[in-house]
């Protein structure tokens, strides 16, 4: 599996995707309380659910659930762990919400999208407007970037290295190339959000992969430690994202 997706995104074939997983389920329980904290949960879509690790642990809540995911960048080597997630209450959705010809007639309570806006090199506009006509009038959107303020990265920066993907990892990744191309800071996502005409209900600045005990995180980096306690320069960036009076207009008429 691992080989396979690497071919497009060559830096993760060197990822320890089980350290990976194991770290996100920071990333999980946050987009889970915040969610919570703005509606009732009855029905999800994970849009580009990758592993399927946060919609199948909804599903065992109790949580009706689906999950899209481009396959055709995988071959076969996912359809073990597809048959897996479709056999647990995984609804498998073959479709890309970056492409034209987009289109679910079924609606959620919920829309997530967590890691997948930054591996997009165009414009935003046509995946905002189709995750918006997933969700009814009270519904929500959940999205999740990497923060490009990140302080290891303002850090790497200053150093003269880029912050994001190495030119190494572009140049071995096949046509297209489907790692990060633009991540975000919070002030964008505001200014997203805005020229999307969604309101922000929630939002969230977090570390997942430097956590644990204040005085451990101390001892091993404690410039990190001290940075990460101005949100603004945490690893991660999420918001709630609610439908505008005259977005929820637009879809009921699409309706």
């Amino acid at each position: 599996m691992q080989k396979e997706i690497s071919k497009h995104n060559f830096g993760w074939y060197s990822t320890d995707f089980r350290e990976y997983l194991r770290q996100s389920e920071v990333r999980y329980w946050i987009a889970l309380s915040s969610i919570e904290k703005t509606g009732q949960l009855r029905s999800l879509c994970d849009v580009g659910g990758f592993f399927g690790a946060f919609p199948l642990a909804l599903r065992r809540m109790g949580v009706e659930v689906a999950m899209t995911e481009a396959l055709g960048y995988y071959s076969d080597s996912f359809s073990p762990l597809f048959s897996y997630l479709r056999g647990q209450g995984v609804e498998i959705i073959d479709h890309d919400p970056f492409e034209a010809n987009w289109h679910l007639s079924k609606q959620f309570d919920v829309v997530s999208a967590m890691a997948v806006l930054e591996h997009y090199p165009h414009s935003p506009r046509r995946f905002l407007d189709h995750l918006g006509s997933m969700i009814g009038p009270m519904g929500r959107l959940y999205i999740e970037v990497p923060n490009i303020a990140y302080w290891p990265k303002r850090l790497a920066l200053l150093r003269g290295r880029s912050p994001l993907a190495s030119i190494e990892d572009v140049y071995l990744s096949a046509v297209p190339f489907i790692g990060h191309h633009r991540e975000l800071t919070i002030d964008e996502f505001h200014r997203l959000a805005k020229l999307a005409n969604l309101t922000v209900l929630h939002s969230e600045h977090y570390n997942y992969s430097f956590v644990g005990p204040w005085i451990k995180r101390f001892i091993s980096d404690p410039v990190l430690t001290l940075m990460s306690h101005r949100p603004a320069m945490r690893e991660c960036l999420s918001v709630v994202l609610g439908l505008t009076a005259r977005h929820s207009l637009q879809n009921e008429s699409h309706g």
